[in-house]
């Protein structure tokens, strides 16, 4: 029998991939932190339907730990330098 969780799960993740592949061509830097938080937000809603499906709370833990990590990292490439504002 299909696990429903798992199916949710590969197609999470193939969508994760394919947005990681709209970062390799992004023209502007903007462009590609979009990509970049798109394909985190897919790979950690797919780790968990994955942790649904496996029942195994580490995947969970992971998930969340990849998303902080990935908030992060935005926030700090996207700072305006001071000397920039008007």
């Amino acid at each position: 029998m299909l696990d429903i969780w798992l199916f949710a799960a590969v197609c999470l993740f193939i969508l994760a991939f394919c947005a990681v592949l709209r970062v390799i061509p992004g023209p502007t830097l903007h462009d590609r932190l979009i990509a970049v938080n798109v394909a985190a937000t897919l790979a950690c809603a797919g780790a968990l339907a994955l942790t649904v499906s496996v029942g195994d709370l580490i995947i969970l833990t992971l998930a969340g730990l990849i998303a902080c990590i990935v908030f992060v990292i935005t926030i700090w490439t996207a700072q305006v330098p001071r000397s920039e504002t008007p």
